[in-house]
């Protein structure tokens, strides 16, 4: 593998970096949401998600573009088999972030209902357990 190979791997790590900023981030401002807890302020959230899905999709195209670029350019398949395997599984993890988000809020919502912390620790479990 030639040095521009290389380079495109560390640009992966440095995307994949930033994808762990951004998920900081979007904790942190769905604890923010939530601590407005009776009368949720909803607006800066939802600016929150609009900004966040917006780095996220940014993020996959350069990702994408690498996959390319190592699929076309340098013929690397057993990386572009990873970087797809990788891809898939952060499409999972955000879809698994936003249900574990929903069910935190309803969790709240109702109190110590048995249910919704069942429902908690199930996306939790499957979070934790998955490989994210």
């Amino acid at each position: 593998m030639g040095s521009e190979c290389h380079q495109l791997i560390r640009e992966f790590y440095g995307l994949q970096e930033e994808r762990i900023k951004v998920y900081r981030r979007f904790e942190e401002g769905f604890e923010t949401y939530l601590n407005t807890s009776p009368n949720y302020d909803f607006a800066p959230y939802r600016q929150l998600v609009h900004d966040v899905t917006q780095e996220f999709q940014r993020i996959s195209s350069d990702v994408i573009a690498i996959r390319d670029r190592l699929r076309d350019d340098y013929n690397q398949v057993e990386v572009v088999k990873l970087l797809e395997k990788i891809q898939d599984e952060e499409k999972k993890k955000l879809q698994l972030t936003a249900e574990f988000q929903v069910a935190r809020q309803v969790e709240i919502d109702n109190g110590d209902v048995d249910h919704y912390k069942e429902e908690v620790t199930q996306v939790i479990h499957v979070l934790t357990y998955s490989g994210n």
